[in-house]
């Protein structure tokens, strides 16, 4: 993306930031997930560490909307 990058969302496991990501990629809105956690460099499975998403600043509150309403808040 070479538009700057804003968080949208933060989610407590990889699992669930992953359905997340796919869910904004199938509505058209390229996002990126970042480790929040201990990073590459830590020990253990990344499923556990909390992820941030990140979408175009442009796209952010379509996607806010779009994640809003499957979560439910």
């Amino acid at each position: 993306m070479s538009e700057a990058e804003v968080a949208v969302a933060t989610f407590g496991m990889e699992t669930e930031a992953l359905m997340m990501a796919e869910l904004l990629k199938g509505e058209g809105i390229p996002c990126v997930l970042v480790s929040i956690g201990a990073g590459a460099g830590g020990l253990g499975p990344t499923v556990w560490r909390p992820f941030e998403l990140r979408v175009r600043l442009s796209d952010a509150a379509r996607a806010t909307q779009i994640l809003e309403t499957v979560r439910g808040t």
